[in-house]
C-alpha cells in the first residue's frame, strides 16, 4: 500500500483534462433555458435537512434532488412545511414533487409515480433502553403508546398490531419534528420509525421491523411534462451509476437509529465490560503503528474512541496491543486475547478460513502494484509479498490466483527483490 503524490506534469494533464470536462457539463446543463421545479421540503432526520429559507440543506432526498438535476437541468424552488401539509399541496399541484412516499393504489390516481423507486425502506419499533417493562417480544407493546407519522408508516403498523393480535395507544403525528421530540421527553413509549429515516438516539434500543415499503420521489399529476423527465433521468443515472443509491444509504443511513441503537447481545456487553482490548498492526503508518516510546499512533489511535463517542458508550477502557505479524494478530483475536483488531481484510472467504468476523469498511485505499523499467504482463506472474501483511498476500490471491508469491520478512526487502530481478 502507498500513498502517491502527483508529478507535475501528470497534475497538469488531470487539471486540463477536469477542466475540459467540467466545461462541457456546463456547457449541457446550460444550453437550454432551465425549468424551475417546485419542491415540497419537509425536516425530516438523516432524509432532508434544513428545511427553512436560508438553511444549509443536507440529506439523502436532498442529495438525490441534486443528483437528478445534472440530467434535467431543473433549478428548484423550496417551499417549507410539514410532511402533511406538502401532501395536500402535491394533490392541489401547489408543488411539483414530494419525496418520501410510498406506493399505494389509492394514490396512483391522484399523484405521478415514476417507474424506479428512489430507496427502500424498513420500518421498526423503538423503546428507550431504560424501559424494562418492554423486552423484544412485540407482544410487549400491548397497552403502550406507540407514536408515529400519519402517513403510510401508520397503516403498516395498524396492519401489524392487528394480525399479532396487539393492542397498542397509537399516537399519529403530522411531521417528523414532533413525532422524535415525543419520543425523546418520553411523552410515548415506543417510536414507530423508518428504520434509516432517524439519527441514532442515546439510550434507545430497536424492538423489531414491523415492515418495508419502496419509497418514490412523486410528481404532481398537473405536471406529466416533470414526470417523462425525472423517468428519463432515473433511468440515465441507473445506467451511469448502478450502485448509486447503495452509495447513498451508506453515506447518511450509518448514522440511522437502526445503524445506532443496541440489541439485546450488544447491550448487555457493554454492562458487562469495563474495558475493549484493541490490537493493531505495527508498521502500517497512517493507520496504525508504536511510536519510540512504544505508544499507540496512527489512525487507530482517533478511531476507536471516536466510534465509541458516536454511540454513546461510555465508561470504556481501550488498551492497544501492537503487532509486527498479521497471523500473530489474528490468533490472538481467535484466543480472545484482544476483541477486535485492525486493520483487517481480504474478504469473506479468508475472514472464515481465520475464524473471524469482519465490521463494514472503516478506511479504504488504493493498492499500487510496483514493477520495474516498462510494464510487462510476465510482470504479473510472480509477486513480492511482505510476510508480516497477511492482507497484501489475499489482494494477489484474489485478484492473481495463478502468480506465484514469495514472502519477504518487510515491505523493503519486497522492492529490493523487484529491483534485483527476484520477483515481477
Amino acid at each position: 500500500m502507498t500513498i502517491n503524490l502527483f508529478g507535475k506534469r501528470t497534475f497538469f494533464l488531470l487539471l486540463s483534462v477536469f477542466l475540459f470536462s467540467f466545461f462541457v457539463f456546463l456547457s449541457d446543463a446550460k444550453c437550454d433555458t432551465p425549468k424551475t421545479v417546485k419542491v415540497g421540503y419537509y425536516e425530516n432526520e438523516v432524509f432532508e435537512e434544513g428545511a427553512a429559507a436560508g438553511a444549509v440543506k443536507t440529506g439523502y432526498a436532498y442529495e438525490y434532488y441534486r443528483k437528478l438535476s445534472e440530467y434535467t437541468g431543473w433549478e428548484y424552488e423550496y417551499v417549507y412545511g410539514s410532511f402533511g401539509d406538502l401532501y395536500d399541496m402535491l394533490l392541489e399541484g401547489k408543488v411539483d414533487l414530494l419525496a418520501g412516499l410510498a406506493r399505494r393504489e389509492d394514490r396512483e390516481s391522484i399523484i405521478g409515480y415514476p417507474a424506479a423507486a428512489m430507496g427502500n425502506e424498513i420500518y421498526t419499533l423503538v423503546k428507550h433502553d431504560d424501559d424494562l417493562s418492554i423486552t423484544f417480544s412485540p407482544s410487549s407493546v400491548s397497552g403502550k403508546k406507540i407514536g408515529v407519522l400519519k402517513s403510510a408508516v401508520s397503516e403498516v403498523l395498524t396492519q401489524y398490531l392487528s394480525s399479532n393480535n396487539i393492542t397498542a395507544d397509537v399516537v399519529t403525528y403530522d411531521d417528523y419534528e414532533s413525532l422524535f421530540s415525543s419520543f425523546d421527553s418520553k411523552s410515548i413509549d415506543v417510536l414507530a420509525a423508518e428504520g434509516d429515516g432517524a439519527y441514532g438516539r442515546d439510550h434507545a434500543e430497536v424492538i423489531c421491523s414491523f415492515g418495508s415499503s419502496d419509497y418514490y420521489l412523486c410528481v404532481s399529476k398537473s405536471r406529466p411534462d416533470l414526470l417523462d423527465e425525472l423517468n428519463a433521468a432515473q433511468s440515465e443515472l441507473a445506467a451511469d451509476e448502478p450502485g448509486y443509491i447503495n452509495t447513498l444509504r451508506s453515506k447518511y443511513y450509518s448514522s440511522s437509529v437502526s445503524s445506532h441503537s443496541f440489541s439485546a447481545a450488544e447491550r448487555e456487553w457493554i454492562n458487562e465490560n469495563s474495558s475493549l482490548r484493541v490490537g493493531y498492526l505495527n508498521n502500517y503508518l497512517p493507520y496504525c503503528s508504536t511510536d519510540a516510546d512504544g505508544n499507540v499512533t496512527g489512525i487507530v489511535k482517533d478511531m476507536v474512541p471516536k466510534i465509541l463517542y458516536e454511540l454513546s458508550v461510555d465508561g470504556i477502557d481501550i488498551t492497544y496491543t501492537g503487532y509486527d505479524n498479521y497471523d500473530d494478530m489474528i490468533d490472538d483475536i481467535c484466543s480472545e486475547k484482544i476483541d477486535v483488531a485492525f486493520p483487517v481484510g481480504g474478504g469473506l472467504y479468508y475472514s472464515e478460513e481465520s475464524g473471524i468476523y469482519q465490521s463494514t469498511p472503516v478506511a479504504s485505499t488504493i493498492t499500487d502494484l510496483v514493477y520495474k523499467g516498462e510494464y510487462n504482463d510476465k510482470d504479473l506472474q510472480h509477486f513480492a509479498v511482505n510476510e508480516n501483511n497477511r492482507m497484501q498476500y489475499y489482494y494477489i490471491k484474489n485478484n492473481f490466483p495463478d502468480a506465484e508469491i514469495t514472502m519477504y520478512h518487510s515491505i523493503d526487502a519486497c522492492l529490493e527483490a523487484k529491483l534485483t530481478d527476484e520477483a515481477g
